[in-house]
């Protein structure tokens, strides 16, 4: 794909979702194409292909791009032969489109969701060479981590001797768990024809170690008052529920990951116990401890041993800092603050903001941030302003001051009810169709209803959010209350979602993983929208927190990503 047209579609789509719908009865094909990315964005993937379809079999200059978003909203929909089919009608009727690259990823990617992994890796020789080798070197290691017929594999990898990441990855399952004696030969012949580590794969470690060991480091506080810590720790319980089932799920998958439970609480001294245990300085990665002053005794202990460490629950950057074996699950305030920024700065014009935020030290740093990076991309902010709440009547005459003519969106970076109450109305009598940008905790607010938040143009910045309507949600929900007899909170689901994203990158790179996350980038998570510590706005640089934040709009009342993961 050239930088041009991938930048149209990393975008998806800097148009207003106030395109025309679907149904409208005149629409020129710039109209129809441009309803049809939006919806795609939307994620309402069979009214985005009803709305291109006319476009892909005509003459106009939009017909290639047009059948390349048709089949992506297929390949969303999950409706692989119409994703096929519309990509050999591309291919047949634009031989020479520019973005000809782009559509052999993309069938590549359908390949391989329909299993057939031999074509898919043939499409992804093909792009070899090219701008898009390295990415088509990730998506071979995704699809290839997610095999686990062993028959299959063996074949695939008879056929394509000369294929390093297949090779590679799977030696990865003989040394996650399929190793057996009689391969021992096989290993080597794999380590020795392309050069890797003989270390990982062939040292006694390597095929005596039948998976991957990682420590627990949590406040589980096994030695208080059962009753008690039920209350107070319930997050604790519900955040090692999700790893249990996560570790059920990487089995199923051929890559084992053995636990090994400490309890660490927030007294330093335990915690420097348990790191001084000689077993600690074996083990693969470590998740914890979650106290401030605990957590950073763990990453010094990381960083002198060369293990990686996660903090599983805190969004404090300076705990990591630094640090290049330290790493949070989830997103920073920073970074929250400045991928929203960058959202807002890409999608709304004109470029100019409004910030108003809470006298409180998080939503003081939030708006900090935000507008540092909002005027580092050119944007100029014509109102900063302080609010404290609890004093309703200055914070009315405050929200009612701010001049919204000419105005590009109002960011409100404060969760109290006097606040949101007072935004929305002011945009609601002068500028209705005004961009608000604020927390996701305003659909939490009671004098707020839904309606009122969806007939305006509220955009939520949502770090946890997670598609309940989705058929895996369905699923881990079955699994969960069966096992555990409730349903699964937030922290099940973070459980899960970290211990499966960092199973899968043990296996896929060993336990100095974090060398190697340039190459992952960003991807869709099992529940989350997106996970990755690659930074895309600054040059892919390698970070220590999650770098998507999704950010949603309610659209008929349900939430919906408007900057997802492709």
């Amino acid at each position: 794909m050239n930088r041009s047209f991938r930048k149209r579609i990393a975008g998806l789509l800097l148009i207003s979702a106030l395109a025309l719908p679907a149904y409208a009865q005149v629409q020129d094909p710039a109209t129809t194409y441009n309803n049809g990315k939006v919806l795609l964005q939307q994620q309402k993937y069979d009214q985005a292909m009803a709305e291109l379809q006319p476009l892909t079999s005509g003459s106009t200059a939009y017909a290639p791009e047009a059948s390349y978003f048709y089949a992506l909203a297929a390949l969303k929909g999950y409706k692989l032969d119409q994703a096929y089919q519309m990509l050999l009608q591309l291919q047949n009727n634009h031989p020479k489109w520019e973005s000809m690259n782009d559509a052999d990823y993309l069938l590549a990617n359908i390949l391989f969701e329909q299993n057939d992994y031999e074509r898919a890796l043939s499409k992804l020789q093909e792009l070899q060479g090219t701008p898009l080798a390295a990415e088509a070197e990730g998506l071979k290691r995704y699809y290839l981590s997610k095999l686990n017929d062993r028959t299959t594999f063996e074949a695939l990898l008879q056929r394509n001797q000369n294929d390093k990441a297949l090779a590679q990855a799977f030696a990865d399952k003989l040394i996650g768990g399929w190793y057996r004696p009689q391969d021992r030969r096989t290993l080597e012949n794999i380590v020795a024809r392309h050069n890797l580590d003989r270390k990982r794969y062939l040292s006694k470690e390597a095929l005596s170690n039948q998976g991957f060991n990682v420590a627990l480091l949590l406040p589980f506080q096994l030695n208080q008052d059962l009753q008690q810590t039920a209350r107070k720790n319930q997050f604790i319980t519900d955040l090692y529920a999700g790893i249990k089932l996560a570790q059920d799920s990487l089995q199923k998958q051929g890559i084992t990951v053995n636990l090994y439970n400490y309890d660490t609480s927030a007294d330093t001294m335990s915690v420097k116990r348990v790191l001084d245990l000689p077993e600690l300085k074996q083990m693969d990665l470590l998740i914890g401890p979650v106290y401030r002053s605990t957590a950073k005794m763990a990453a010094r202990f990381a960083a002198q041993n060369s293990i990686n460490v996660v903090n599983p629950l805190s969004q404090d950057l300076e705990m990591v800092r630094g640090n290049t074996n330290a790493f949070l699950f989830e997103s920073s305030v920073a970074t929250q603050a400045k991928q929203a920024a960058t959202y807002a700065y890409q999608t709304f014009t004109p470029k100019t903001a409004a910030i108003v935020f809470e006298n409180a030290k998080e939503d003081t740093t939030f708006a900090y941030y935000y507008r540092q990076q909002f005027i580092k991309l050119g944007g100029k902010v014509r109102t900063y302003r302080k609010v404290n709440s609890s004093q309703a009547t200055a914070t009315s005459t405050l929200f009612k001051s701010i001049n919204l003519d000419e105005l590009g969106h109002l960011a409100v970076f404060s969760d109290k009810m006097t606040a949101a109450v007072n935004a929305t109305s002011v945009v609601q009598s002068k500028a209705s169709t005004l961009p608000i940008v604020t927390y996701e905790k305003w659909l939490d607010i009671g004098q707020l209803t839904l309606r009122q938040l969806d007939n305006l143009e509220v955009y939520f910045i949502s770090p946890k959010f997670i598609n309940k309507q989705s058929s895996t949600n369905n699923w881990f929900r079955r699994k969960y209350v069966s096992k555990y007899n409730m349903a699964p909170s937030a922290y099940a689901y973070a459980g899960f979602e970290m211990m499966y994203y960092f199973g899968r990158m043990l296996q896929e790179y060993g336990p100095q993983f974090n060398q190697q996350m340039q190459a992952t980038g960003v991807r869709p998570g099992v529940f989350y929208s997106g996970l990755g510590y690659t930074d895309t706005n600054s040059r892919n640089e390698i970070r220590q927190d999650n770098q998507f934040v999704p950010i949603t709009k309610l659209d008929n009342l349900q939430l919906t990503v408007v900057n997802p993961v492709f």
